[in-house]
């Protein structure tokens, strides 16, 4: 499962960018996106978790930007590259959720800023992503 997992927060990651690119965040556009993405590398599962994830991040994207905004001190929201900025967005939806311990999807984002983000995602996503950690377990006390 694990593998499975990766592999959705992968495919989730390149679906919230391709929604920036075309704006079309309707159920149809992301099955489409999911289903030309899927391959036999994908299994069913991974494509069920990316497209809950990407369902959970829309009602509440508003929401998770601000979290991730407030906790980089240096960098607006759209001005983040791409990658980095979907790959939080997914991080957060799993850190407010109850599937994933947050220190996972923290580690994960981390995984996948480093395999597909630039030299410096890994420690950026770490930095932004540790603070919005910060803020939710205050809240949650």
């Amino acid at each position: 499962m694990p593998a499975d997992r990766r592999h959705a927060r992968i495919l989730a990651m390149q679906a919230l960018c391709q929604w920036e690119v075309h704006q079309d965040d309707s159920p149809d556009a992301l099955a489409d996106f999911l289903s030309t993405m899927a391959s036999e590398l994908h299994a069913e599962g991974a494509v069920r978790y990316a497209s809950q994830v990407v369902r959970d991040y829309w009602p509440q994207a508003e929401r998770v930007d601000a979290m991730i905004g407030d906790a980089s001190t240096k960098w607006d929201v759209p001005r983040m590259s791409p990658v980095d900025r979907c790959t939080m967005r997914i991080a957060v939806v799993e850190m407010l959720g109850t599937i994933v311990p947050p220190k996972v999807a923290l580690n994960e984002a981390i995984e996948i800023g480093r395999d597909y983000g630039g030299a410096d995602s890994p420690r950026f996503i770490n930095g932004v992503l540790d603070k919005v950690l910060e803020g939710i377990q205050k809240d949650d006390v």
